[in-house]
C-alpha cells in the first residue's frame, strides 16, 4: 500500500509522525502521481494562506486525511477574516461539506474520534469554527481549555469525514495507536503491510529530514548553549529573530515558546523540520503544555546543541501574578537577549529603555548578553549608539526593517511559513549563544524585586 505525504511550499510534513505511516513524499514535481497512491496525508501548515492549487486532488479516488489546514482545505469555505469587519472567504476543494470561520485555539487537547476512540493532540489554529452539514459527519470531538485567548472549557467539533475523505484539527491525530489502527482496518491493511509501511516510512522520514532548508546535526564539541529572547512589548520581533537565530545556527537546535500560543515558533520548525510536541511550550499563567521543572528536565535528557527559547509579550508582562517570561528566564537560568522595536519611541528610546530592563534583570540574577534594537531606520544613528555602548562593554545589535513582519499581540493575519522564512534568512546577526547551566533560583516578589531596583535607581 502506497501512502503520500504531501511535502510543498509551506506544508508541515514533519509536524508529527502521521501514524508512521506515510510511504511515498508528493511535491511540487509529482502531484500528477498523487493518482497512483492508495491514500494521501495533507498535513498541516499555511496553504490557506499561500493559496496553494490542489485541484489535482479533486480527481483522487483513494483515501485523503487532512490535517488543520490540510482538513480546511478539503472544505467548502475558510473564513480567514478575523480582524475584518466583513468576512474574508477562501474556497476550498469541496471535498467534504464544511465551513471554517474565526477561532483560536492551541491548547493540548484530549479528542474523542469514530464516537468511541480516545486520544491527546493539540490545536494550533486561527479559524476553526467548524460547520458540518449534507451528508458529512463529525469525526472528532476536542475537549478544549481556552478559546479565542479565554478560559472557556468546552467540547467542540474539530473533525469531519465523508466516504473517503477524513479531516481533522487535531494535530498528532494518527500518532495515536488506537486511531491508526482504525485506519489500518479502514485500509484493509494486513500484518505484512504493515510492516512494509513502517520500513518505508523510515526511510521517508529520514530523506523529509533532509529536504529541511536548515537542516541541523547534533555536534557534541559544541555542548549545551541556550538563550531566552525577550521583548520590551509585543511585536518588537521575537519571532523573526528567533526563525533568524534557528536558520543560521550551526548545530541541532530546539525552539520553545512561553505561553501557549505556539504559532509563533512554527516558522523555526517549519525551516527545521522538527516536531512540534509537549516540550515546545512551556506553561505561563495556566498557558502552556510544560512546567519550566519539566522543561528543565527535557533539556538535561535531550540531545540539542541550542534551546532557543521566545519570550511572550514584554519582559515584565505578567510579574505582578508572578507569571513574566523574565521570571520563567530567571527559573531556568537562562541568559537573556533583550529586543527593542525602533519604530516607537526611536532608536533612542529603545535603547534607553532596553537599558533599564538590562539594569533590573542584572539586579534581579538574569544575565543579559546583549540588546537587539529591531527595524532600525537609520543606521548612522545607530552606530552612534553602538559605539557608546561599548565603552561600557554592552553588546548591541541593529536589524534593519524587513518589508511587513508583523505578528503583534494577537497573531491573527496569519503568515506563509515559506515567505516569512525567507525574510528570516536574510539575517544574521551573529548572535553569541552561551552554554547553560541549569540551577535552582530562589524567587523573590516581583514588587520586592522592583522596590529595591527604584531605591538604587531613585536615591
Amino acid at each position: 500500500m502506497e501512502i503520500g505525504i504531501l511535502d510543498i511550499k509551506s506544508s508541515l510534513p514533519c509536524f508529527e509522525t502521521f501514524g508512521y505511516l506515510p510511504t511515498k513524499i508528493v511535491d511540487e514535481n509529482n502531484l500528477n502521481e498523487i493518482k497512483d497512491l492508495d491514500a494521501l496525508i495533507i498535513p498541516g501548515g499555511s496553504l490557506i494562506e499561500r493559496g496553494v492549487n490542489l485541484e489535482v486532488i479533486k480527481e483522487f479516488d483513494g483515501y485523503i486525511i487532512g490535517i488543520c489546514s490540510g482538513f480546511q482545505i478539503l472544505g467548502e469555505r475558510i473564513d480567514i477574516g478575523r480582524k475584518s469587519e466583513k468576512p474574508k472567504i477562501v474556497e476550498g476543494l469541496g471535498l467534504l461539506e464544511v465551513e471554517f470561520s474565526p477561532l483560536v485555539c492551541t491548547d493540548w487537547v484530549k479528542f474523542k474520534a469514530f464516537d468511541n476512540i480516545e486520544g491527546e493532540g493539540f490545536h494550533c489554529h486561527t479559524y476553526g469554527d467548524v460547520k458540518i452539514y449534507g451528508k458529512t459527519k463529525v469525526l472528532t470531538v476536542s475537549k478544549v481549555k481556552k478559546l479565542n485567548y479565554k478560559f472557556k472549557e468546552k467540547e467542540i467539533i474539530s473533525g469531519a469525514y465523508k466516504n473517503k475523505v477524513f479531516g481533522t484539527l487535531v494535530h498528532r491525530f494518527l500518532d495515536n495507536g488506537e486511531v491508526r489502527d482504525k485506519f489500518f482496518e479502514i485500509f484493509k491493511v494486513s500484518e505484512e503491510e504493515k510492516e512494509e509501511i513502517f520500513k518505508k516510512n523510515k526511510i521517508l522520514r529520514e530523506e523529509l529530514r533532509k529536504r529541511a532548508l536548515a537542516y541541523k546535526e547534533y555536534k557534541e564539541s559544541l555542548g549545551k548553549r541556550g538563550v531566552v529572547l525577550l521583548g520590551t512589548s509585543s511585536n518588537a520581533g521575537k519571532t523573526l529573530l528567533t526563525t533568524s537565530l534557528t536558520y543560521h545556527l550551526d548545530g541541532k537546535v530546539f525552539v520553545a515558546k512561553i505561553g501557549g500560543d505556539v504559532r509563533d515558533i512554527v516558522p523555526s520548525l517549519y525551516l527545521l523540520r522538527e516536531e512540534m510536541g509537549k516540550y515546545n511550550s512551556i506553561e505561563i499563567g495556566g498557558r502552556g503544555w510544560c512546567s519550566v521543572e519539566e522543561f528543565k528536565e527535557f533539556v538535561k535528557n535531550s540531545k540539542y546543541n541550542y534551546y532557543i527559547v521566545e519570550g511572550v509579550m514584554g519582559v515584565l508582562t505578567g510579574a505582578l501574578k508572578n507569571i513574566s517570561s523574565y521570571q520563567v528566564a530567571k527559573k531556568l537560568g537562562f541568559p537573556v537577549y533583550i529586543i527593542a522595536s525602533c519604530n516607537l519611541s526611536g532608536i533612542e528610546g529603545a535603547f534607553l529603555e532596553s537599558l533599564i530592563y538590562k539594569k533590573f534583570l542584572e539586579e534581579n540574577g538574569v544575565k543579559v548578553e546583549g540588546i537587539i534594537l529591531n527595524k532600525v531606520y537609520n543606521f548612522e544613528l545607530f552606530e552612534k549608539i553602538k559605539k557608546l555602548a561599548e565603552k561600557y562593554n554592552i553588546k548591541v545589535y541593529g536589524v534593519k526593517k524587513l518589508g511587513e513582519e508583523k505578528r503583534g499581540l494577537i497573531p491573527e493575519v496569519e503568515i506563509d511559513y515559506h515567505e516569512f522564512c525567507k525574510k528570516a534568512k536574510e539575517l544574521n546577526l551573529k548572535l553569541e549563544i552561551p552554554k547553560i547551566s541549569l540551577r535552582e533560583v530562589e524567587e523573590e516578589e516581583f514588587l520586592k524585586e522592583l522596590d529595591k531596583f527604584m531605591a538604587n535607581l531613585l536615591t
